[in-house]
């Protein structure tokens, strides 16, 4: 039985202890987010840092600004962000999966050594993102329920390393049946604390996230144990 309370309460109880490696992997994952924007703004730090007449200042700030140099600079970080996300993502998951299996200390070292699955989160992260988009095309409420049904292929990729990416979507699809609502709600109780969060100016979040990545850790267990007990998945579906 789906009991969101107690993978919450599971999540503070896992995480006592041992939140700086979370907390510094929230702390670094925004710092490349920044990092990968300032390109956008490189010929208006270069206007600014040396400034000539009226006129080269102005044109060098209007080409900064110019449609042309925006869409070309934007869609060129967008792809960037995308990528990063996905393997940040995926080496994140591997930190919480780790601390899910064992009340071991966790090491920044173990978030490196996610890192390996650079490959496997890209390629995950852009299939789902081609599926979804795809069936976004039909309606909007189609894409949102694909999403939830892929919500688990990550857990499934980093979890599972022989597992294929198109196989990890079709298991995420079968353990997510009658759950979708359930990791909705699920995500949707942690709200009143993201508001909180805005509040501190976003430093909170260095906080509430790992909360919440460990609670849908948590979650992941659950719904896939169930799957296997009541035989919709097997050993052999998750063997490659």
């Amino acid at each position: 039985m789906f009991d969101r309370i107690k993978y919450k309460k599971f999540a503070r109880l896992q995480l006592k202890g041992r939140w700086t490696v979370p907390v510094l992997v929230m702390l670094l994952y925004e710092v490349i987010i920044i990092l990968l924007k300032l390109p956008q703004y490189k010929n208006i730090f270069i206007a600014l840092g040396n400034p000539g007449t009226f006129a080269e200042t102005y044109s060098a700030l209007a080409a900064a600004d110019s449609p042309a140099n925006a869409v070309g600079l934007s869609a060129l970080t967008i792809v960037v962000q995308l990528l990063s996300v996905f393997v940040l993502a995926a080496a994140q998951i591997y930190v919480y999966i780790k601390m899910s299996r064992s009340p071991e200390p966790v090491y920044f070292s173990d978030f490196v050594e996610g890192l390996s699955l650079w490959r496997r989160g890209i390629f995950a992260g852009l299939l789902i993102s081609l599926k979804i988009f795809l069936w976004s095309l039909l309606f909007f409420i189609p894409g949102i329920i694909k999403t939830y049904a892929y919500s688990q292929t990550f857990f499934l990729v980093v979890e599972y390393p022989k597992l294929s990416i198109r196989k990890a979507i079709r298991v995420s699809q079968e353990i997510t049946k009658g759950h979708k609502l359930d990791i909705f709600v699920t995500q949707m109780s942690f709200l009143g604390w993201s508001i909180l969060a805005v509040l501190t100016a976003g430093i909170g979040f260095l906080w509430l996230l790992p909360y919440y990545y460990m609670t849908m850790t948590n979650v992941f267990h659950a719904i896939l144990q169930e799957a296997v007990t009541v035989g919709r998945i097997t050993a052999e579906d998750l063997a490659g």
